[in-house]
């Protein structure tokens, strides 16, 4: 399961949601997602920050992998990446 937090959304570069979208329809069948919840353990954390500040708080989430911290669309196929990492495990 991967845990999602968004930052706020005050300056956003580009849709944050839609690249959610994307990473979820590419793992579709093979990976699980949610908003994250500070009560459950992740196999790993997308943190999508709408711009380089990518200042979303997470450290109050737990995940057995580091956290991925995204602000921009250049960042899926580092994403992709990660995720078929863990999948592997």
């Amino acid at each position: 399961m991967i845990g999602i937090r968004y930052c706020g959304g005050c300056n956003p570069k580009y849709e944050r949601k839609n690249f959610v979208d994307r990473v979820q329809k590419h793992f579709e069948g093979k990976m699980d997602f949610e908003l994250a919840k500070e009560e459950k353990e992740y196999d790993g954390l997308m943190v999508v920050g709408g711009c380089s500040n990518c200042c979303a708080a997470y450290k109050q989430f737990t995940s057995k992998s580091a956290p991925m911290l995204i602000w921009g669309d250049e960042f899926y196929d580092e994403v992709v990446k990660k995720i078929d990492e863990i999948l592997a495990k």
